[in-house]
């Protein structure tokens, strides 16, 4: 949905600067010119792209239970962050990487239609989600957990088990121990993002394999035999486990691993932000590629499917043809 507020400016109250398509004197501008330029585009391809269908492989679980217990205490450790400050950067690495996501919660009916579900921070939830979580994993599942994650029951009661509660057995590593990171990185790079990138922020869990693979360690003094980032094989899947907050450059690349982990890493991933791309297939049956350029400069990229039609220039386009897309600019390609 395509939505303008207002259609005019308002001339008074709270919202006298919550500019509508027409100004205050209500005459065209460019704002207006423009939205009379995507009326006509949509006019003219709408038969093409409406009804359009999407079957995304990556899921992230959220919770508003779990979001509910986590914001209401963090005051017990003296943070600010909340539920969302781990959720959305997640999102945003997934997004950077151009893996398209779906958000499920924990009535979905179809989590086992994912090939890989990520869950930030699920700190409250009952034993029943969390060995549903469990039987994914063995049955093919591949799934990334944020710390905190099975920490309390959904009565917010914390397990008398070893942590992660319950799905420490999917996931092949546990800890009982935790500490506000002051001045923590990973040793040895393990993601190649250079020290600067590896700040261990806002909770670490001493994680302990059992099982696990780690995949990284803390650079601390005395932390540092605890491990940071785990991944188990459990039954037919993986479970990875990341015991603390990651900044944005090393989320992605632990996002990256991950994709690529489930087997889920195609020719759409080898762009990257600003260049965003996004498919699905129309009401006739055709496959149809969005591609995004979010910068103010110029982009070009390799055009990777099957031969199309570029829809808003209605050219023909060939794969492996250069695509440029001016500052801001958008192609809409529709495989013949």
């Amino acid at each position: 949905m395509l939505e303008y507020w207002h259609w005019h400016s308002i001339h008074n109250s709270a919202e006298t600067y919550w500019k509508g398509l027409l100004s205050h004197d209500f005459q065209p501008n460019p704002t207006y010119e423009e939205a009379k330029t995507i009326g006509r585009e949509f006019r003219r391809l709408s038969p093409r792209l409406i009804n359009l269908k999407k079957s995304n492989q990556v899921a992230i679980l959220f919770s508003n239970e779990a979001l509910t217990a986590f914001n209401a205490f963090s005051f017990g450790w003296g943070a600010r962050e909340n539920y969302n400050d781990v959720l959305r950067p997640i999102y945003d690495a997934l997004y950077r990487l151009n893996v398209p996501v779906d958000f499920v919660d924990p009535t979905s009916a179809h989590l086992e239609q994912y090939q890989l579900l990520v869950v930030p921070a699920l700190y409250a939830a009952p034993d029943t989600l969390l060995e549903r979580l469990n039987r994914f994993v063995q049955n093919g599942g591949h799934v990334v957990y944020t710390f905190k994650s099975g920490f309390s029951d959904e009565h917010v009661k914390v397990r008398a088990s070893q942590q992660p509660g319950i799905i420490h057995e999917a996931c092949g590593v546990g800890y009982s121990q935790f500490v506000i990171p002051e001045s923590v990185t990973l040793k040895d790079d393990p993601y190649g993002v250079a020290k600067e990138n590896q700040e261990v922020k806002y909770w670490m869990e001493l994680l302990t394999p059992t099982t696990a693979q780690v995949l990284a360690h803390y650079d601390h003094p005395v932390w540092g035999k605890y491990a940071a980032v785990t991944r188990n094989a459990y039954g037919k899947g993986t479970a990875t486990y990341v015991g603390f907050m990651p900044g944005q450059t090393l989320l992605q690349k632990i996002m990256e691993e991950a994709v690529k982990n489930a087997g889920l890493w195609g020719t759409d991933q080898a762009l990257r932000f600003p260049l965003i791309t996004r498919s699905g297939v129309n009401a006739q049956g055709k496959r149809i590629h969005y591609y995004f350029n979010y910068s103010a400069e110029e982009q070009t990229l390799r055009y990777p499917h099957g031969t199309g039609t570029e829809l808003l220039a209605d050219q023909r386009i060939a794969k492996n043809a250069t695509l440029t897309l001016p500052a801001w600019g958008v192609k809409i390609v529709e495989e013949k």
